[in-house]
């Protein structure tokens, strides 16, 4: 009883400063988040950052479009699409990169109108609901991406690479390509919308998006049992000690420091 009061409080704290602790062997949660690095999810007000991050981290995405179905003609629709922005464990592009086929609707339905948004969660990792927060809430970040799909031909410059992401992460996509006749795309960006804490959603231009440098931010592949200055001025450090059983967090942002005994 006591350590799950404990956990409660630790997600409680981190959940009020934007950040969400994400670390198989403190919290071992089974999702679809790049379980080969340890992280933070980036500070609140740091949305290129969150966008990135989310892009890079999940494996699919709810894509939504303008139905061309007879009997829901000129309806948003919504389809799973599945994405890579870069081979798993690689660097973040931030490039989406997905599958289409005109057997599905989503394919045809781009064909009529070339207008599709793209929903990144951090529910669909488990993480919020994990942490005992709804999806809805504010603090369950989310970012939506709107632009246009970009047929890639075979000899563009990034459809290998594009091609080597999606195997990568999708090695049933291997089968999918001859069969049903599959074309690779890419989302061509013209907006992006994070919200990722109280106060209303905000807005990313694609340049800024582009230009964050996620591998300076999250400072990845950190040693597993001290995670420090993960941010100039903003530092966040955890120690476990398994002999003492006790969890150390310092946050340097409101308040200077909490000590949990579990």
């Amino acid at each position: 009883m006591i350590k799950f009061q404990a956990i409660l409080l630790v997600a409680f704290f981190t959940g009020i400063f934007g950040r969400q602790l994400i670390q198989s062997n403190i919290f071992p949660f089974d999702d679809d988040i790049d379980d080969e690095n340890d992280f933070f999810v980036p500070p609140y007000k740091d949305y290129p950052a969150m966008a990135r991050f989310l892009v890079h981290e999940l494996d699919w995405s709810p894509m939504g479009t303008i139905s061309t179905l007879n009997s829901i003609k000129g309806f948003p629709m919504v389809n799973v699409i599945s994405i890579a922005d870069s081979a798993r464990g690689e660097k973040s592009t931030g490039r989406i990169f997905f599958y289409l086929t005109d057997l599905d609707f989503t394919g045809i339905d781009l064909k009529s109108s070339n207008r599709l948004t793209a929903l990144f969660s951090m529910e669909q990792s488990r993480n919020c609901s994990d942490h005992s927060t709804d999806a809805m809430e504010p603090t369950c970040a989310r970012v939506m991406v709107t632009g246009t799909a970009k047929q890639l031909q075979k000899n563009d410059e990034e459809y290998d690479f594009a091609k080597k992401a999606m195997f990568s992460r999708h090695p049933a996509a291997r089968k999918w390509i001859e069969t049903h006749n599959f074309y690779l795309c890419e989302l061509d960006i013209a907006q992006i919308c994070v919200l990722d804490y109280y106060g209303g959603p905000h807005f990313v231009t694609p340049e800024d998006y582009y230009k964050a440098d996620p591998e300076r931010v999250f400072r990845k592949r950190l040693n597993h049992f001290d995670l420090q200055n993960i941010d100039e001025g903003e530092e966040l450090e955890r120690r476990h000690h398994k002999k003492s059983r006790s969890l150390h967090i310092r946050i340097h942002r409101d308040v200077d420091e909490i000590d949990i005994e579990v």
